[in-house]
């Protein structure tokens, strides 16, 4: 069990730390997010599909995908060896290590939203279970190289000693982020407030709100990272005797 419980302002202040001190990522995640977002409107336009907000969000869902598989896991693949140096993530190897897991791990967290989906199907509570007990096997199976069913017993040990400071610390992220959420959705209500499918596609202002956005994405994955190191058991030390 962790020696101290987490702040959830400390944890923040970690996440906006690891940005900041990584801004090239940060930069190249917003470029990215933007580029990626553009695809949606442009297969709208080309294909002639409906402007609704179905498609819309549809379309989008599927153009993100390459952060969610492979930017956002290899950037905290990178944080977590910086941070931690721990042996099943070092520094010096992390790009090796992230090579042979990635795709393991973005299988465990497709395992880990079909069973959400499913438990939210029965009554809404077996589906928030399931996201409680198992909710840190993605990270375990990337950072550390654990098989799903290892990640799964060991994130659920994870939550059953430390579910009140990851519950105080998931609520102050989640504030933090759906408040900033509101914000950028607020600006651009102002500036555009019903967007065309080719001004979703050429205006400035899009461009600036996904940047922003693709941030903030990177934002919450930073600080739930801060969470996981604060609530993950340190190494035992081998006894010599």
């Amino acid at each position: 069990m962790p020696e101290r419980s987490p702040a959830p302002l400390q944890i923040l202040a970690t996440g906006f730390t690891h940005l900041r001190q990584h801004p090239g990522w940060t930069l190249a995640i917003a470029g990215i997010t933007t580029l990626l977002s553009a695809l949606g409107p442009l297969l709208q336009i080309k294909l002639g599909l409906p402007d609704d907000i179905i498609t819309i969000f549809a379309l989008r869902a599927v153009s993100v995908l390459p952060l969610e598989l492979y930017f956002v896991p290899r950037f905290l693949m990178q944080l977590d060896a910086e941070t931690l140096n721990r042996p099943e993530n070092p520094a010096g190897q992390w790009q090796q290590n992230f090579e042979e897991r990635w795709l393991k791990a973005f299988g465990a967290r497709i395992l880990l939203y079909l069973l959400v989906v499913a438990g939210l199907a029965f009554f809404v509570i077996p589906g928030v279970i399931v996201l409680v007990l198992f909710g840190w096997m993605p990270l375990r199976v990337l950072l550390r190289g654990e098989a799903i069913p290892q990640a799964a017993r060991s994130g659920a040990a994870i939550m059953a000693k430390a579910w009140p400071e990851v519950l105080r610390g998931t609520m102050a992220i989640l504030a933090v982020y759906l408040l900033l959420l509101v914000g950028l959705g607020w600006v651009l209500q102002q500036v555009l407030p019903e967007p065309t499918t080719r001004q979703r596609l050429t205006h400035p202002i899009i461009w600036i709100t996904q940047a922003l956005g693709g941030a903030l994405e990177l934002f919450l994955s930073a600080c739930f990272l801060a969470l996981y190191h604060a609530v993950e058991p340190p190494i035992q030390p081998s006894s010599s005797r």
